[in-house]
């Protein structure tokens, strides 16, 4: 019975020995690899031993500025911030003269007014209509001598420019008693012309002062050969001075033309040459000529050509505002 006992409790000894392994073996290394072996594992041990799971719904710590790998996350601007104004241009008002001088009573110059943006009703003033006047359309009349001051003003913006005027000539004073010898001093001229120029009048300022003051597009001063083409039979006059301008292309809009003439018979015919050049370009020279080609200019021929002269002195011109240049020519005498 003794022996039956001993050799079962031997028995289970074995079976005790058998399973716990050989004495000193590690058998952590199994729960080594099991932890590891995977890289899907993606849960961590906390400090207290308990394991936690990441929100997949977090950012990943790995994108600098938290966006998903995929561009789901959020970089776009606030819109939240208002609009930036972009700067708008300042509105402006000018003159094309700021200062002129008149030199006869009913003498006219045109002012011209260039608003930015357009649009506005142009009004004008004249500080002292005793000394000189001004149309609704810009066009200052001397009325008196002195000075005055001509104001336009822009209805849309409310700016205002402005420019002088100068009235300047020597009143004509009749002489006490007349002549010392009773005769009728009007009688010095026999012709009655009493237009003729004392002194000699510089064609080129003045040519270059209406260019300034008004627009006239492509004008260029015309050669002998260009002369004998258009204006036959000019250049073979005797002059002091002769300035034409003219526009060597179809689209021809207007020309100028200044001539002082050395002897006063010769005044005619230089103004019948004039004349028959407007007549070509308006095609009333009884040859078949097409005119200016182009409706607009012919018009311009038509309506806005005058031929003038003043003692030795003859202008053509063709431009919208002609009547002002002849007033301007005519008050230079």
């Amino acid at each position: 019975m003794k022996r039956r006992v001993f050799a079962l409790t031997l028995a289970l000894s074995m079976v005790l020995l058998a399973a716990c392994g050989p004495k000193g073996e590690d058998n952590s290394s199994g729960n080594q690899s099991s932890s590891t072996g995977s890289n899907s594992d993606m849960s961590t041990m906390a400090p207290d031993g308990s394991t936690s799971i990441p929100d997949s719904s977090a950012p990943d710590a790995s994108q600098p500025d938290g966006s998903q790998p995929d561009g789901s996350g959020s970089t776009s601007s606030d819109s939240s911030q208002p609009p930036v104004d972009e700067p708008q241009a300042q509105a402006s008002l000018s003159l094309n003269r700021s200062d002129f001088t008149l030199f006869k009573a009913g003498a006219t110059f045109q002012m011209k007014a260039k608003a930015d943006p357009a649009g506005g009703a142009l009004a004008w003033k004249s500080s002292d209509e005793s000394v000189a006047t001004v149309s609704d359309k810009g066009l200052v009349t001397a009325v008196a001598v002195g000075n005055a001051t001509i104001t336009v003003t822009d209805s849309e913006t409310g700016l205002t420019a402005s420019c002088i005027v100068r009235c300047n000539w020597e009143e004509q004073k009749p002489e006490e008693g007349g002549p010392a010898d009773g005769s009728d001093s009007s009688s010095g001229n026999s012709s009655g012309d009493t237009s003729t120029p004392a002194g000699n009048v510089d064609l080129s300022a003045f040519a270059s002062e209406v260019m300034e003051s008004y627009e006239f597009g492509f004008l260029s001063l015309a050669d002998e050969a260009t002369l004998d083409g258009l204006y036959p039979g000019l250049k073979d006059i005797s002059t002091d001075q002769m300035l034409v301008y003219v526009v060597q292309m179809t689209m021809n809009n207007g020309e100028f033309g200044l001539v002082q003439v050395k002897d006063s018979k010769d005044v005619d015919t230089v103004k019948a040459i004039f004349q028959a050049r407007i007549d070509r370009m308006t095609g009333a020279d009884g040859q078949g000529n097409p005119g200016a080609w182009y409706p607009g200019p012919t018009e311009q021929w038509k309506n806005n050509s005058r031929v003038v002269s003043n003692g030795n002195y003859v202008m053509m011109v063709v431009h919208e505002n002609c009547d002002a240049i002849v007033d301007a020519f005519n008050a230079l005498f």
